[in-house]
């Protein structure tokens, strides 16, 4: 039987294209970004959000949630944030709006459209968070592909803020029940599970200029794959 790839392995491939892109080009909006490394930044390690909650009998809660979100996805797509919101209302923010980055990502591919004003309202333009999107989102057009089932995200770590407008959010990203699935024929891409199943991104977050405003990934780097990483 013939396997497609998963979308997290065309996502991963695009965030590398993406970053080599920018940095041929010398891309940023202010002409400093260096990559937006922040300086002292390991992993985001500062702060680390637990596992799936679980009940004074030890199981698992299902299904629990960063929030609800106002970008809407089909009833057959859900993605799952197995992460607490942290007391620091910066922090709180960034890391929603991490969540809506990936949100609004899935949107784009779901709606067949690169130019999704959706996804273009929660990045930074001319950064690699744009670029990985964006060409993660053309290369599922150009196959005739939209996704369905189950994304989780787990173990998210927040740095500090930066320069009072940077945070740097990591976080891991479970696709064993996230498919692919044509357009067309509505066949979906079962795949059989792998190492590559497990993700970690890493997202640098620009705080908006005005409160009502979201936070917008600016920075987008895959970590790496393998279960190792993501869970315990």
């Amino acid at each position: 039987m013939h396997l497609t790839r998963r979308p997290a392995v065309s996502l991963a491939a695009a965030a590398v294209a993406a970053a080599l892109l920018l940095a041929g080009c010398g891309g940023g909006d202010d002409g400093d970004s260096k990559g937006d490394k922040i300086e002292g930044a390991d992993d985001a390690g500062q702060k680390s959000s637990p596992g799936p909650e679980k009940s004074e009998s030890g199981s698992e809660k299902k299904e629990p949630d960063f929030r609800t979100s106002d970008i809407k996805l089909p009833d057959d797509l859900k993605m799952v944030f197995d992460w607490e919101q942290p007391s620091n209302a910066e922090k709180a923010a960034a890391l929603d709006g991490a969540a809506d980055y990936m949100r609004a990502m899935n949107h784009g591919s779901v709606k067949q459209d690169p130019k999704d004003p959706v996804l273009a309202r929660h990045v930074v333009p001319l950064q690699t968070a744009e670029e990985a999107a964006v060409k993660k989102v053309k290369a599922d057009v150009k196959d005739g592909l939209s996704v369905t089932g189950t994304e989780r995200f787990s173990h998210a770590k927040i740095g500090d803020v930066v320069n009072k407008k940077l945070v740097e959010v990591s976080f891991c990203m479970d696709q064993r029940k996230f498919f692919s699935k044509e357009i067309k024929t509505g066949r979906v891409h079962r795949t059989q599970p792998s190492e590559s199943d497990f993700m970690r991104l890493s997202l640098v977050m620009q705080k908006p200029e005005k409160s009502q405003q979201v936070w917008k990934a600016r920075t987008f780097v895959f970590k790496g794959e393998g279960r190792k990483k993501c869970e315990g």
